[in-house]
């Protein structure tokens, strides 16, 4: 349900608007009386947001230039003109632009109502403020006119829209181009003067009136609406004569409620008192606004509405996220529902694997067991092609190659014998010649001990022949590719400083066949790279 308050000055009228349908009206007197009555009313009813429709003979509407500005500096402007002429009335102040001049300096133009004597609200809004009644705003009823353009068909750009609103007062507002820029109220008929008598003379005046304002000029045609009951028609059509600048157009009350959708037959039957004037018609239009944002009133009026929408979307948001939180909850546990299904399924189907796999593993459990050795024997076989035994083909023909490269054709060999060895490093004179471990793990390379023995053919009168041969055979075996370390053992010659050659006599002499034979004997131990040759 929605509340307005519709105060013309003299009368509050309350509407209960539900929909399209008006529920209840009641009516309050500016007095002691009244305004006690209306104190119950807000006390005793549900504290549902209010809006004030004004309809007040102390509206004024003025048109002026300012500069073209910003947002902030048109407002500081506007404050500093109702500071000049309207200063009780900063509060209750709209503006608008309406145009723009198309001059050098292209200055806007402004059109804004005040509340001239703002004062006529304080006894309501002082109730109002003792009940702690909440207001979401206060609407200008003219202003309201723009909501009824669609169902008047105001198409002309001078357009003067006639209402009444109660017994007294009857509104003249001026829309051009379908804005409204002034409006102005007069006297209803008197007993001497007929309504249409009392609505041409104060139609003229009003059209003088903003001719004179610059609104329109004096030539211009204007199209005048006139919103009434069925019965009033007829008196009005007789003085309310068409021209080439007039043209009247006639809009019964109750077919602009059918157009704007609104129940007319609920006020005709609830409230006939008012059913013959348009109030009831703008607080329809004012509770059809959908933002809740009227043209007048201070903030602080307005801090209970606030306080009111805060705590509605607080306690919407907190039924909201409840509700998420059940949803979720409530998928949480459907989710875990159906996890714990899968995971069962899931531990049965593993028993089931486990099971066969077990099967399948006592059947190769004996062929699986020798598969660790026929790695062992696979990998032993990689390593032999890589690291395998020279050959004795090779190894005779390489021996050959380098004592003849050397000259050593004369050379005798008496004995040839290797064997494996890990790593380069020769073994000390002296150790066991037992046969080598060898560890194909190991990353260190898989060489040959080879031992070479035989005999040369010495000259004891021609000394440097041999130490050359020696040396020669000595360069040839180091110079090789395929030798790594190299070391005599047993050398033909001693270079001792007592030496064979010097023939000295003594108790350890020899006989000479059994020198020469000494002489002739070399051993030699070397390191070949393995595997390459």
């Amino acid at each position: 349900m929605k509340r307005i308050f519709y105060y013309s000055g003299y009368q509050l009228t309350v509407f209960h608007w539900k929909n399209e349908k008006c529920m209840a009206a009641f009516v309050f007197n500016p007095d002691e009386e009244g305004l006690q009555d209306f104190k119950t009313y807000l006390m005793e009813t549900a504290n549902v947001p209010a809006r004030i429709l004004v309809d007040l003979i102390e509206e004024d509407f003025n048109k002026d230039t300012i500069p073209h500005v910003g947002t902030s500096d048109r407002r500081d402007i506007v404050a500093r003109l109702i500071q000049k002429q309207y200063r009780k009335s900063k509060d209750y102040v709209h503006y608008k632009i309406i145009d723009r001049q198309t001059g050098e300096r292209k200055d806007d133009v402004l059109l804004y109502s005040v509340l001239s004597n703002p004062e006529v609200l304080e006894p309501w809004l002082k109730v109002i403020n003792i009940s702690q009644t909440s207001i979401c705003g206060i609407w200008s009823l003219p202003e309201l006119s723009e909501g009824l353009l669609s169902s008047l068909n105001m198409n002309a750009p001078n357009n003067l829209l006639v209402t009444q609103q109660n017994s007294s007062r009857i509104r003249h507002t001026f829309l051009k181009n379908n804005k409204c820029q002034s409006s102005r109220l007069t006297n209803a008929s008197t007993e001497s003067e007929s309504r249409g008598q009392r609505i041409l003379i104060e139609v003229e005046q009003t059209i003088q009136f903003l001719s004179k304002q610059r609104y329109m000029s004096f030539d211009e045609p204007v199209e005048i609406h006139i919103m009434c009951c069925e019965t009033d028609i007829k008196n009005i059509q007789m003085y309310c004569v068409e021209s080439a600048l007039r043209t009247y157009h006639y809009h019964q009350l109750k077919d602009i409620a059918e157009q704007q959708v609104c129940d007319f037959q609920s006020i005709e039957k609830a409230l006939p008192q008012i059913a013959a004037y348009s109030n009831w018609l703008y607080s329809y239009v004012c509770a059809s606004k959908f933002m809740p944002i009227g043209h007048y009133g201070d903030r602080l009026l307005f801090i209970r509405f606030y306080e009111q929408v805060l705590s509605r979307t607080l306690y919407i948001l907190s039924s909201v996220v409840l509700l998420v939180s059940i949803i979720m909850t409530f998928g949480y546990l459907t989710d875990e529902h159906s996890l714990d299904n899968e995971s069962s399924l899931l531990k049965k189907q593993a028993e089931v694997v486990n099971n066969q796999y077990k099967i399948n593993y006592q059947k190769l459990s004996h062929k699986l067991s020798q598969a660790q050795s026929m790695q062992s024997s696979v990998l032993l076989v990689e390593k032999i092609r890589e690291y395998k035994l020279m050959s004795p083909l090779s190894f005779m023909s390489e021996i050959s190659h380098i004592l003849t490269s050397a000259g050593m054709q004369d050379l005798e060999l008496s004995a040839i014998s290797w064997q494996q060895q890990q790593g380069v490093e020769l073994p000390v004179i002296g150790d066991a010649r037992s046969k080598a471990q060898i560890d194909y793990s190991k990353s260190e390379v898989i060489n040959q001990l080879a031992t070479i023995e035989g005999r040369v053919s010495v000259s004891n009168s021609d000394l440097i022949e041999a130490v050359n041969k020696i040396k020669s055979i000595t360069t040839n075996f180091k110079n090789n590719r395929l030798v790594k370390q190299l070391k005599f053992n047993t050398m033909p010659i001693d270079f001792r400083s007592k030496s064979r050659i010097e023939s000295e006599a003594g108790s350890d002499e020899v006989s000479s066949e059994e020198q020469n034979n000494n002489s002739e004997i070399f051993e030699i131990e070397m390191v070949i790279q393995g595997g390459r040759s």
